[in-house]
C-alpha cells in the first residue's frame, strides 16, 4: 500500500525533467544577474571599499548580494557533500574563489558602514577670552544682478568695511580698502564654489559673478589672477558648464562667468580638481611638477589622510594650496599672495551630515580617493585639520539666496525643492558664520515651510551638541583651535550686523549708505 502510494505521488519523468530544466534556468539566471550586479558595484566602487558606505552602493550591494550572494549560500547548505567533492575540480575552484568574493564584499561593506559612524567629541578647547567673531548678514537682496554686479555682494562688503573689515588690501583708504584688506591687486585667488550638484544644490552664480566684479574693481587696478575651482569627488563637473545652474538665469553657470571676465581681458579661469583627485603627487620643492593631490601620512586619531591640490593653471602659475605659489628660478614659495575664498551654499544634507554650510564645503578642496577616507572621517574633524595645515580661507561668503530648507532631503536640491532667503553671510571665522547662519536662516526657513522639531537624523539642531552636525563642526573647530587659529561656535561670542539691501543699492558707487538699515546683534 505505501509502495502505491509513492508511485501515485511521484511525478513522471515529463514533469521531473520540466522541473529540472526550471531549476537550471533559474540558477543560471539568478548566477548571472547576480554577476551583472557585482560587475556594476565594483565599477561604481573602484579600488575603494569606502565607497560602499555610499547610500547608493549600499543599495546596489543588497541587491547584488540577494541575487548572487544568496544562491551560493543555499547551495552551500543544500549540496555540502557535492562541495567539498567539487572543490577538487577547476570549476569547484572558480566557485570557491566567487564566494569568497562575495565574503569579502561582505566584509568591505560592514568596515565602510563603521568607518562612517560619527566620532566622538573631541576634547573642548579653550578660546580666547578677549576673541570675538565677526559675522556680516545682508537680507532682501535683490534678485536680478545689475549688468555684471550682484547688489548683495556690494552692500555687504560694505557692511564689513564699516566695522573694520576691509575687502581690497591698498593704501587708497575707504568703507571697503585699507592696508590692513584682505586681497592685495596682485594676489592670486582661489574661489572654492560648490559645484558637486546641479540646479539649486550649487553655490549661485550670480553671486560668484558679483564677487569677481568687486574683485576685479579693485582701486589698484586687479592684475592678479582669479581660479575658480572644486572637486566634485564622484561626479563630473562637466567642465563648469552644465544647462542647470543655480541663478536667476538658470542658463549661467560658472564657466560663462569665467569666459565672461576673460572677455574683459582679465586672468580668470576655472580649475576641475575632480579630474585629478585619483593622483597623488609630491610637492614642486620636491621636483614633482605634476597635477595632484599631496597626501599626509594616514592619522589614526582624524581615521583618515589629510590632502590638499597642488597644480598648474590655465595662466602656468603653479600652485601648492599649503605652501603658495611655486618660482621654479628662486626654488621658493610665496603663500603671502595666495588667498583662498570659500563661497558655499546653505542648504540641508540629509544623506550624512544634518547641514552644509561653510565647514563642509571643504570636503570639495580635498580629495575623497586615493585611500583618504575623507567624506567619512569629515565626523572626526577632517575639515579642521586640513584647514589648519593650509591656513582658512581669507573669507567666507556663504550663499543664501537659494536653500535647501528641508531636513528629510539634501544636499541634492531641485529647483521645486529650494526655499528662497535671498540671504549672503560673510565672514573670516568659518565655525562661527556656520552657526549663525545655520541657527539664524536655515532653521527658521525649517519653521517657515512647516518642519516643526524634533527633526529627523541626521539632525540639522545647531543647539543639539550630540547631532552629527555639531560633532562634526565642534571636531573641525577643536582642530582649529589646536592649530592656532581663533574660531568659536559659541553665540555669545559672535558679534552679527545684519543690513538690508536697499530696493536701488547703488551705496557702492555713490558712497551714500544713508539709506540702509543696519542692526548689530
Amino acid at each position: 500500500m505505501q509502495s502505491d502510494h509513492r508511485r501515485r505521488h511521484q511525478p513522471s519523468p515529463t514533469t521531473r525533467s520540466r522541473r529540472g530544466f526550471l531549476r537550471r534556468w533559474f540558477a543560471a539566471n539568478t548566477l548571472l544577474s547576480g554577476l551583472f550586479a557585482l560587475a556594476w558595484l565594483l565599477a561604481r566602487s573602484g579600488p575603494r571599499p569606502s565607497r560602499l558606505a555610499y547610500p547608493c552602493q549600499q543599495a546596489a550591494f543588497t541587491t547584488a548580494t540577494l541575487a548572487f550572494g544568496a544562491p551560493v549560500v543555499a547551495a552551500l547548505l543544500a549540496a555540502r557533500k557535492v562541495l567539498v567533492s567539487g572543490l577538487r575540480s577547476p570549476a569547484g575552484l572558480v566557485g570557491l574563489a566567487v564566494a569568497g568574493l562575495v565574503a569579502s564584499l561582505g566584509s568591505w561593506g560592514y568596515l565602510s558602514s563603521v568607518e562612517a559612524q560619527p566620532a566622538k567629541r573631541l576634547p573642548a578647547l579653550e578660546v580666547p577670552t578677549d576673541y570675538r567673531a565677526q559675522v556680516f548678514h545682508a537680507f532682501d537682496c535683490p534678485a536680478e544682478p545689475v549688468t555684471d554686479r550682484f547688489p548683495c555682494v556690494d552692500t555687504l562688503l560694505e557692511l564689513m568695511g564699516q566695522h573694520g573689515l576691509k575687502f581690497y588690501r591698498s593704501t587708497v583708504v575707504s568703507d571697503v580698502s585699507g592696508p590692513d584688506g584682505i586681497l592685495a591687486a596682485d594676489d592670486v585667488v582661489i574661489v572654492k564654489i560648490n559645484y558637486q550638484w546641479s540646479e539649486r544644490g550649487g553655490t549661485n552664480t550670480d553671486v560668484l559673478l558679483g564677487f569677481i566684479r568687486a574683485l576685479v574693481d579693485h582701486p589698484d587696478g586687479f592684475d592678479g589672477e582669479i581660479i575658480v575651482g572644486e572637486n566634485a569627488q564622484f561626479a563630473s563637473t562637466q567642465n563648469f558648464d552644465r544647462s542647470q545652474n543655480n541663478a536667476q538665469d538658470i542658463s549661467q553657470s560658472p564657466h560663462d562667468v569665467v569666459t565672461y571676465f576673460q572677455g574683459l581681458g582679465y586672468s580668470v579661469s576655472h580649475f576641475d580638481w575632480t579630474l585629478m583627485r585619483e593622483v597623488e603627487v609630491d610637492e614642486y620643492s620636491a621636483g614633482d611638477a605634476a597635477d595632484g593631490y599631496v597626501l599626509y601620512p594616514f592619522d589614526p586619531d582624524l581615521n583618515a589622510k589629510i590632502s590638499y591640490p597642488k597644480f598648474r593653471s590655465e595662466a602656468g602659475t603653479e600652485i601648492s594650496l599649503r605652501h603658495g605659489i611655486w618660482d621654479a628660478t628662486a626654488q621658493t614659495y610665496d603663500r603671502q599672495r595666495l588667498k583662498l575664498v570659500n563661497i558655499p551654499v546653505l542648504k540641508s544634507h540629509h544623506a550624512v551630515y544634518g547641514v552644509t554650510s561653510v565647514v563642509k564645503n571643504y570636503v570639495g578642496l580635498v580629495t575623497t580617493s586615493l585611500g583618504t577616507n575623507s567624506h567619512s572621517a569629515v565626523a572626526n574633524g577632517l575639515m579642521g585639520a586640513v584647514l589648519g595645515e593650509i591656513q582658512p580661507a581669507d573669507l567666507n561668503l556663504l550663499d543664501a539666496i537659494w536653500v535647501n530648507a528641508n531636513p528629510f532631503s539634501g544636499p541634492g536640491t531641485t529647483y521645486g525643492g529650494a526655499t528662497r532667503r535671498d540671504e549672503l553671510v560673510a565672514s573670516v571665522d568659518p565655525v562661527a558664520a556656520d552657526i549663525w547662519a545655520t541657527r539664524n536662516i536655515l532653521i527658521p526657513a525649517f519653521l517657515t515651510n512647516g518642519y516643526e522639531p524634533p527633526w529627523p537624523v541626521p539632525s540639522a539642531d545647531p543647539d543639539d551638541p550630540t547631532s552629527k552636525y555639531r560633532i562634526y563642526l565642534d571636531n573641525s573647530m577643536a582642530y582649529l583651535l589646536a592649530a592656532g587659529y581663533e574660531v568659536t561656535n559659541d553665540s555669545a561670542r559672535i558679534d552679527a550686523y545684519s543690513v538690508q539691501v536697499p530696493l536701488f543699492a547703488d551705496g557702492f558707487e555713490s558712497g551714500d549708505t544713508s539709506a540702509w538699515s543696519t542692526t548689530v546683534e
